[in-house]
C-alpha cells in the first residue's frame, strides 16, 4: 500500500494548486502548465513505484517458536534481509497476536545492505499457544514522496508456559528449604516389604513369616518400610465450569507445584486431563524430562464449552491404574446435577485408590454475613451464596462416607493448601 507523505502534499500545495490556477487564468499558460504538471506527475509515479519496490526488497524473519513464561518479559529476535542494494530506513511493526503485549510499538531502524537483526521484547499475558501472522514494514520512497507500506507474512508460535516463579514453588529448590520445619512422627509401619530377621521379643506375631519359619527353624519375621516410590496423579477438568474466574489457570499452576513437591519427596507424578471425554493420560514417573512434558500437555489446555463426564474419566483411571494410587481431582461442583453424579460415580474408585477433591471458592460461594450486606440485592446475593455453601458442606459430608476429602480452596492459596493435602497423606500413610 502507498501512502502519500507529508512531503508531497506540501509540494502539492505549493507547486500543483498554482499550475491549475495559473492554467485556469491565462490560456497561454495552459500548455506549459499542462507539461510542467504531467512532468511531475510522471515524477511522482516512478518515485511511487521505487518505493514499493524497497519495500519489496526487505523481507522478515522469525523463529517457528518461542517460548515464553506468563508475566514474565522476553525478546523476540527479528531478521530484516534487505536486498535492496543500500542502507534503508524503514519503520517496522509486529502484529501482536491477543494475549501478547509488547512496550514497543514501532521500530525505526536503519537497515545495511544484507541481513540486520534485532530484538523485540514482548510478554506473554495469557498461557498457550499464541500466533504470530504479519510483520508491518513502512520504507520511504527515493525522494520521499510516498510511504511504502507491506504486510509480510511470518509463522511464529509463542509457546507461553505457566508462571512457576513464586514463593511456594521457589521454596522447593532452596537447600535450606527444610530447615525450621516441624518434623511429625510418621503413624505405622510401612506396606512395602524390605527383608526377613529372626524373631525378637517384642515383634508382632501378625509379622512372622511362617514359610521362612519352617524352612529356616527359627521364627522369622518380615520387616517393612515406608513407600518412597508413590503415585500421585492430578485429574484436572477442563470444561464449562472451569472457564469462570481463572479457575483453570489456578488448577494448572496448582498441578505443575504438586508435581515439583512429589518430586521432591521421591514420588511419581503423573497427568489426566478431561472434559466431555478424556483427553491426556501421562502415566506416573520422575525426572525433570517428565515434569518437562507434564508442562508440554497442560500449557496449552483451554477451558471448553462442554459439561464434564465424570464416568468417562473415572473408567479410564480405573482401566488404567493397577497400582493403589493418590487421585488430585481439581474440578467444580457447584452445579447441582454435576454434584451428584460425581458422588455417584467416585465410590467405585474410591475403594482402590485414595482420592482428593479441590473445588475452587468462588465469588458467589460464600456464607451470609462474612462481607457488609450494604441494600437489599447485596443480601439475596449473600444468601445465594449461603444456600451453595450448605450445599457444598453437605456433599462434603456425603463424600467423606465415601472415604473421600473435598476440600474447598482459596485461590490465593491453592497451591499451599493442595501441598498440604499431599504432605498429610504421607505422613499418614494412607497409601
Amino acid at each position: 500500500m502507498l501512502v502519500p507523505s507529508k512531503r508531497l502534499l506540501q509540494i502539492a500545495v505549493a507547486l500543483f494548486l498554482p499550475l491549475i490556477a495559473a492554467a485556469g487564468f491565462s490560456p497561454r499558460l495552459a500548455a506549459p502548465c499542462g507539461g510542467l504538471f504531467a512532468l511531475c506527475l510522471l515524477v511522482v509515479a516512478v518515485d511511487a513505484w521505487a518505493g514499493w519496490r524497497r519495500a519489496e526488497q526487505i523481507a522478515p524473519r522469525v523463529p517457528e517458536s518461542l517460548r515464553l513464561t506468563k508475566d514474565v518479559a522476553g525478546a523476540l529476535p527479528v531478521t530484516l534481509q534487505n536486498s535492496s542494494g543500500g542502507e534503508l530506513k524503514v519503520r517496522v511493526g509486529l502484529g501482536m497476536p491477543e494475549g501478547m503485549e509488547s512496550e514497543t510499538k514501532v521500530l525505526d531502524p536503519i537497515l545495511p545492505s544484507g541481513p540486520a537483526r534485532f530484538d523485540w521484547r514482548c510478554t506473554g499475558r495469557a498461557r498457550g499457544d499464541h500466533r504470530l501472522r504479519q510483520v508491518h514494514i513502512e520504507a520511504l520512497s527515493p525522494l520521499g514522496l510516498w510511504e511504502a507500506r507491506a504486510a509480510k507474512a511470518v509463522d511464529c508460535t509463542f509457546r507461553v508456559y505457566p508462571n512457576m516463579r513464586d514463593r511456594a514453588t521457589a521454596g522447593l529448590f532452596l537447600k535450606t528449604a527444610s530447615l525450621g520445619v516441624r518434623t511429625y512422627r510418621q503413624v505405622g509401619k510401612g506396606r512395602e516389604f524390605e527383608q526377613l530377621r529372626q524373631y525378637l521379643s517384642g515383634d508382632s506375631f501378625e509379622d512372622i513369616h511362617w514359610k521362612a519359619t519352617a524352612k529356616r527353624g527359627y521364627p522369622t519375621v518380615k520387616l517393612y518400610r515406608v513407600e518412597n516410590a508413590q503415585e500421585v496423579y492430578a485429574v484436572i477438568d477442563s470444561s464449562r465450569l472451569s472457564a469462570r474466574e481463572g479457575i483453570l489457570e489456578n488448577y494448572v499452576n496448582a498441578a505443575l507445584h504438586l508435581a515439583l513437591v512429589s518430586e521432591r519427596q521421591g514420588d511419581r507424578f503423573g497427568l489426566v486431563t478431561f472434559s466431555n471425554r478424556t483427553h491426556k493420560f501421562l502415566r506416573a514417573r520422575n525426572g525433570l524430562d517428565h515434569f518437562r512434558l507434564c508442562r508440554e500437555t497442560i500449557y496449552n489446555l483451554r477451558a471448553e464449552r462442554v459439561s464434564p463426564d465424570f464416568r468417562d474419566v473415572m473408567t479410564s483411571l480405573q482401566l488404567n491404574l493397577r497400582r493403589r494410587a493418590l487421585l488430585v481431582f481439581f474440578t467444580s461442583l457447584d452445579d447441582a446435577l454435576l454434584a451428584e453424579t460425581f458422588e455417584h460415580d467416585i465410590g467405585l474408585l474410591a475403594r482402590r485408590h485414595v482420592v482428593l477433591v479441590n473445588v475452587t471458592q468462588t465469588t458467589g460461594m460464600t456464607p451470609l454475613f462474612t462481607q457488609p450486606t450494604e441494600n437489599l440485592e447485596s443480601l439475596y446475593q449473600g444468601l445465594a451464596g449461603q444456600l451453595l455453601w450448605n450445599r457444598m458442606r453437605t456433599l462434603k459430608i456425603a463424600l467423606q462416607n465415601r472415604g473421600v476429602k473435598l476440600s474447598i480452596v482459596d485461590p490465593e492459596r491453592i497451591k499451599a493448601q493442595v501441598t498440604a493435602q499431599y504432605l498429610d497423606v504421607k505422613r499418614r500413610q494412607v497409601l
